[in-house]
């Protein structure tokens, strides 16, 4: 019996011996975690001046491009231009021949009504055609024009003469330069854009018509801004916000939650409408983990 009750009694102290060094590894864990630093760098806030922009495609036209058509039906009987020529205005092209079997009528002279370049034969000699039927194209291959059609969303920031980035596949070294020349006053029912046209800055011969370019066009400028790092903004549901260091009652440097309202984001910058000013300090880097009073170690970047 006093065995027995020995026995029990040692159970129950060395139970009584592993709960406690159970609770004290559990408190010294909860005071490793609560001790935790977390490392950060900071930067000020500054102001700056940001400059938003839409990148669409496009394509380039000649300005001026147009379909010759004979004033006749019948067959062509000769064509005295190639793709590429030159032409005057009124410098006969071609001739049709209105001629059926039986009869026989002089051959119909079809003229340029403007001087430019042959962009397109549509018709060779001994092709049947009609007034509707185009002998060739002819365009003003000096005066060229970009087109694009920007969605419905963004028509509230076209203007004319905004600037106008052309990147072109075949030269993807080179940016070209254009500013919005003409803005339809209407958007397609269909497609719900709106067509802009873009002029060239300057004759660059190694721009064709038919390109399809790639177009950066600039829009809002934002002046004056308060301008930080996109990746510094932390938004934890509907809430945008970024961290400060304050020193706590202990005085420990510790995170400091500070809401913002964000702008605009331009590339990796972000436009600051409210929240904080120039010059306040925040954290740029190791803000991702943070929770507002987390202590931290301030590094040098």
């Amino acid at each position: 019996m006093n065995k027995n009750k020995f026995i029990l009694c040692m159970f129950l102290v060395l139970s009584v011996s592993v709960f406690c060094a159970s609770c004290k590894k559990e408190e010294k864990a909860a005071a490793a975690k609560a001790e935790r630093q977390y490392a950060v760098v900071l930067d000020k806030a500054s102001v700056s001046s940001v400059q938003d922009y839409l990148t669409v495609n496009g394509e380039v036209q000649s300005k001026t491009n147009v379909a010759i058509y004979p004033e006749i039906g019948g067959k062509v009987s000769s064509l005295s231009v190639e793709l590429g020529d030159k032409v005057s205005k009124n410098q006969v092209i071609s001739y049709v021949d209105p001629s059926k079997p039986g009869s026989y009528y002089s051959q119909s002279p079809v003229k340029a009504p403007i001087a430019g370049t042959v962009t397109e034969i549509v018709s060779r000699p001994g092709t049947t055609v009609t007034t509707n039927t185009a002998i060739v194209k002819i365009g003003d291959i000096k005066n060229l024009v970009t087109y694009a059609y920007i969605p419905e969303r963004y028509v509230g920031e076209l203007n004319l003469g905004l600037d106008v980035d052309i990147m072109l596949p075949a030269y993807p070294d080179e940016v070209f330069k254009g500013k919005i020349a003409r803005i339809s006053p209407v958007i397609d029912p269909v497609s719900r854009t709106k067509q802009v046209e873009i002029e060239f800055v300057g004759y660059d011969e190694r721009i064709n018509s038919g390109m399809f370019p790639k177009l950066k066009i600039y829009t809002s400028i934002y002046d004056d801004k308060i301008v930080v790092p996109s990746e510094t903004v932390v938004t934890r549901g509907d809430t945008d916000f970024v961290y400060t260091v304050v020193k706590n009652e202990e005085g420990k440097d510790i995170a400091r939650r500070i809401p913002v309202k964000k702008l605009v984001t331009v590339d990796d910058r972000l436009v600051i409408a409210s929240g904080i000013s120039a010059g306040d300090t925040i954290i740029v880097e190791g803000m991702e983990i943070l929770i507002d009073g987390a202590l931290v170690n301030v590094m040098t970047k």
